[in-house]
């Protein structure tokens, strides 16, 4: 067996890439790609771009309101967006990679306070997600609502912001210690004669005419603006090289620097695998960021291939976010794809969401926040801190809080008690055991022997056919995940 390795099975490999590349699997994605192979099932997830998405809501749905209020198209609305696109696509691979990205390009809505801006940034991280890291790297550093958060609206000649080019170099690209003072003066002159416009409040009287008209005209609210007669034309130099390097060539240039391909793949092994990783794993990871000319997708698939990746440091040895907690269960429960169901075939960009969609993708994003992560406002430029920093004594009182959602509505028994009866009617349970394993693959669990006894004595309790009563298996549902919530494997991937 190669160092690093376990003998796990398939379907333990493929869990554990859902646990990790996704939220976690549900019961029919680990199914199938149990039956795929986990070669298949690698490439499903990581080359997300060759499969249809089936995501078709235009996020100005979420800030139209209805009987003819004037819209709403602040970041608290396109947020929601964005986690119902968590709770409901096909590819999460895209929206976990999003995540990462939008905390290793932290930009919080906190100091940008515009809600168009907010909506590009999150826009370019899901459209660039695994694509080119230069082309990243120069989207993101000439959005809006990054030079905005960083006080780049203008740099001009005689007045550079080395606070941006600092910030260019530390955590977006060669990481500390790897370039000099003299160089982030010289990176700052080279992005002189950039700037920004915004012309949102210049669209309309009122922000319905606004959102209309930039729905309309097919263009965003703001952009990046580039002024030759403000930029310093003398010679930088920059990592030891000279010449009048202008604000893409430096960025060129820090994004295929060697440094670089470290500092990054070690973060994106350390996200979605494991902190403190071999230098031989970090070496291969940048090896193939450096041949592919920083293809994310191809880090990815080599991420996904090393032994490591499923070995004893890693296999069920992370730590849920509370976005794989929340928006986990979510999709385990189907309730992503029941919440589109309730979006009516006529929608348009220019109808507003229905309430219940709004309200239960608030409430996604409301449970996150309670529990450390608030979408679009990360804690400051550096991020968030990810792994074992999830779990303290304040933010599991918070997860406890969260004992799955759409249980109940005010008539009784609503979505998620329907959607979980019908997976365990599928499994025609006949003893307890086979009742209790049942909950288990639906939320991919994998409990300690304590934890296991407590489930199993549920059903031994209500019996292995507790799921044909509605009213009382809704009862049995929240009861079970309010119990599993305090359990610390329950929070473990």
């Amino acid at each position: 067996m190669p160092v690093g390795a376990m003998a796990l099975t398939v379907r333990e490999k493929v869990a554990h890439l859902y646990r990790r590349f996704s939220f976690g699997g549900t019961m029919q994605e680990i199914e199938e790609g149990t039956a795929a192979g986990l070669d298949a099932t690698i490439k499903k997830l990581v080359d997300y771009d060759s499969i249809a998405g089936n995501f078709p809501v235009h996020p100005f749905e979420f800030a139209w309101n209805p009987d003819n209020k004037e819209a709403e198209p602040g970041t608290y609305r396109f947020r929601l967006w964005w986690v119902l696109a968590m709770a409901a696509t096909n590819r999460p691979l895209q929206e976990k990679l999003s995540l990462f990205w939008h905390s290793h390009f932290a930009v919080s809505e906190k100091k940008v306070e515009n809600g168009p801006m907010m909506l590009d940034y999150v826009q370019v991280l899901r459209n660039g997600a695994n694509g080119s890291f230069a082309d990243l790297l120069k989207n993101v550093a000439k959005l809006p609502a990054m030079m905005k958060y960083l006080d780049m609206e203008r740099a001009f000649r005689g007045h550079p912001n080395e606070n941006f080019a600092r910030e260019v170099m530390e955590l977006f690209t060669l990481g500390i210690g790897n370039y000099t003072e003299k160089d982030v003066q010289e990176v700052s002159r080279a992005l002189t004669g950039w700037g920004m416009l915004d012309t949102f409040y210049e669209s309309g009287k009122d922000n319905t005419e606004r959102l209309m008209a930039l729905y309309r005209d097919k263009r965003t609210a703001s952009t990046f603006c580039y002024m030759p007669s403000m930029r310093d034309n003398e010679p930088k130099t920059i990592l030891g090289q000279t010449k009048d390097f202008n604000g893409d060539e430096v960025l060129e240039l820090l994004a295929n620097r060697p440094e670089t391909a470290t500092h990054i793949c070690r973060k994106l092994w350390e996200f979605f695998a494991y902190e403190n990783p071999e230098e031989a794993v970090v070496k291969h990871l940048a090896d193939t960021f450096t041949k592919s000319k920083g293809n994310i997708k191809q880090v990815m698939l080599a991420m996904a291939h090393r032994d490591e990746f499923y070995g004893p440091k890693c296999y069920l040895k992370g730590y849920k976010s509370p976005a794989d907690y929340i928006i986990g269960t979510v999709r385990q429960m189907s309730l992503g794809t029941e919440l589109m169901l309730m979006r009516p075939k006529e929608s348009n960009p220019t109808t507003p969401i229905p309430k219940t969609i709004l309200d239960n993708s608030g409430a996604m994003a409301y449970y996150m926040y309670r529990a450390g992560l608030d979408v679009c406002f990360p804690e400051d430029v550096s991020g968030w801190k990810w792994g074992k920093n999830w779990i303290n004594s304040s933010m599991m009182t918070a997860r406890m809080q969260y004992n799955g959602m759409m249980i109940w509505d005010n008539k009784g028994p609503w979505v998620a008690a329907k959607t979980t009866q019908g997976m365990m009617a599928a499994a025609n349970a006949t003893t307890p055991e086979q009742a209790a394993a049942r909950f288990k693959q639906i939320f991919d669990l994998n409990l300690s022997p304590k934890s296991d006894e407590m489930l199993l004595n549920v059903f031994k309790v209500h019996g292995a056919k507790a799921h044909e009563n509605l009213n009382n298996w809704a009862g049995i549902l929240y009861y079970n995940l309010k119990m599993l919530s305090a359990c610390p494997d329950m929070h473990i991937c």
